[in-house]
């Protein structure tokens, strides 16, 4: 609430001058090893917030369960943690640098006097309200930020806490690398018995690596390849759940695989077009293709689901059952991702989307 001017303006400056920070990329080895596509730590819960932060940057762990007490108390949903934070760092640097501001702002967020007689609330107890406080200015930040009209209007409620765009959209930066889901995107848990919610998706950052499949999940003649860690649990779900093998994942050469977003299917049983219809199709129909739209694969022609880029099927050349495609027949799924695929063997993406998924893997 420094009007562009004040510490906030010190901070980006000292950040500038030192370079890029050292990010601890922290994120629960569930992820990687464990059942589900979206971890126990990123789950929603009954006030919609995500009980943890998982992006290329971390908070400090002090900070945390205010962020997130805050946002679920005044109803800021998945987004709200990661947004408080990056607030917290552009104003203060995490409490660093505290003002006053030339506007003469003050605190850990960095309120006005006459804005925090009106909004600054007791978080802690101790019974006076005071901006110094990471607890009651968290809190009361949250509070300024639902009367400004968050969750709905994350852009206007920011704007309102410093009327600059060029605020707003460090404030969204910051968030992102906090976490931050994103309007594209709803984190939630991974669903009970095992089943997949395919079209609730999260977008994740971590981990930037590659995972190599088990070898029951390549067709007959495959030795095993690698995809992205963080679609690997989804990989295998629909492995599973359609009875489908790999043919091609991590590739150079084709369109899509080089950076492992993106694998080609076959039924796991050999068998003409009634083989085809129950697995590939059904999977490729659950993920949103349909034939009409089979031609371009991608959204809006195709209802997909938010994680998956493109689908490859009957309709696309070259894709599809025996019948479309002959000797080459396969169904190709590409997942979102901040590359957006690559057919040279690539690093891993930024961040790479991945549908809530369960089940083991």
């Amino acid at each position: 609430m420094s009007r562009g001017s004040g510490s906030s303006a010190a901070v980006r400056a000292g950040l500038a001058g030192a370079g890029v920070l050292v990010a601890f990329l922290l994120f629960t080895a569930a992820l990687i090893f464990g059942g589900s596509a979206v971890s126990a730590g990123s789950c929603v819960g009954a006030g919609g917030t995500p009980a943890g932060f998982h992006g290329p940057k971390q908070p400090p762990t002090k900070f945390q369960g205010l962020y997130l007490d805050a946002a679920r108390r005044y109803g800021l949903g998945s987004r709200g943690p990661a947004i408080l934070a990056a607030i917290h760092y552009v104003e203060s640097d995490f409490g660093r640098n505290m003002g006053p501001s030339s506007a003469g702002a003050v605190g850990q967020m960095q309120f006005l006097p006459s804005t925090w007689r009106r909004y600054g609330i007791d978080a802690n107890g101790d019974g006076r309200a005071d901006p110094y406080s990471a607890a009651d200015a968290i809190f009361s930040a949250a509070r300024y930020l639902q009367a400004n009209g968050a969750p709905g209007d994350w852009y206007g409620a920011i704007f309102a806490y410093n009327h600059a765009d060029w605020y707003v959209e460090d404030v969204l930066g910051q968030a992102r690398r906090l976490g931050d889901p994103g309007a594209i995107a709803t984190v939630a848990c991974g669903t009970p018995g095992g089943r997949a919610d395919l079209y609730r998706a999260v977008r994740l950052y971590e981990p930037r690596s590659y995972r190599t499949l088990p070898r029951w999940a390549m067709a007959p003649g495959r030795a095993p390849e690698q995809v992205d860690a963080r679609i690997y649990t989804n990989a295998l779900y629909l492995l599973r759940t359609y009875d489908l093998r790999v043919v091609a994942a991590r590739e150079a050469g084709h369109a899509s695989h080089g950076d492992g977003q993106a694998v080609d299917l076959v039924p796991a049983r050999p068998g003409g077009i009634g083989t085809w219809r129950p697995t590939a199709e059904r999977a490729a129909r659950d993920l949103g293709w349909r034939p009409q739209c089979g031609a371009s694969g991608v959204a809006p022609a195709c209802p997909l689901s938010p994680a998956i880029r493109f689908i490859g099927y009957n309709g696309y050349p070259g894709h599809g059952d025996p019948a479309h495609a002959g000797a080459n027949a396969h169904l190709h799924i590409s997942w979102q991702s901040s590359s957006g695929g690559s057919a040279a063997l690539a690093p891993p993406s930024a961040w790479v989307m991945a549908f809530v998924s369960g089940g083991r893997g």
